[in-house]
């Protein structure tokens, strides 16, 4: 059963990455076909999870087949290793982290897009430490299910280091 649930957490950043994926299917279905509600439903539901990723993406000069192609090679490359675990440790740690660091920025650009600044945000040196939720109940799940797939990889991490320091403290290794 534990190994089950810590699959299904290792696969939260391939998620992010497929949700990407579908996002960029959805620009692409809208460029094809705009007159259909399909097309639209399905670009407004993913444009405020994954909005500034994506437009970070294109100033690197990536069209949406580049962008597709892409976010759907990070979701095979996430799969491989979330069912291959003790491997690429450091790869599930980049991997579960850029996804992270992906919808936080998202949700962050997204949460500030107002008209105008009225408040205690607009006196100088002000800064919002609070962390940026989505309103869309898929990127809340979405965060947490990343930020549970960060954690994995950094008790994986400890529980290593703590393996080696145990192995260099014992006497019959030493000689």
């Amino acid at each position: 059963m534990r190994i089950l649930v810590l699959t299904f957490v290792r696969l939260g950043p391939a998620l992010v990455y497929a949700i990407g994926a579908v996002f960029a299917a959805s620009m692409l279905l809208l460029a094809m076909y705009p007159s259909r509600p399909f097309a639209w439903e399905l670009y407004l539901t993913m444009l405020p999870v994954l909005r500034l990723p994506l437009m970070l993406l294109s100033v690197a000069g990536m069209g949406a087949w580049e962008l597709l192609f892409t976010l759907a090679s990070m979701t095979i490359f996430g799969v491989y290793l979330s069912f291959h675990p003790k491997r690429f440790l450091r790869a599930r740690f980049i991997h579960a982290h850029v996804a992270m660091l992906g919808l936080v920025l998202s949700n962050a650009a997204a949460s500030t897009s107002e008209a105008g600044r009225i408040g205690a945000s607009s006196l100088p040196g002000y800064v919002d430490w609070s962390l940026p939720l989505p309103t869309a109940l898929l990127g809340t799940a979405l965060i947490i299910w990343a930020a549970l797939a960060c954690v994995s990889t950094h008790a994986e991490i400890i529980r290593r280091i703590r393996i080696r320091a145990s192995i260099g403290r014992m006497p019959a290794y030493r000689a």
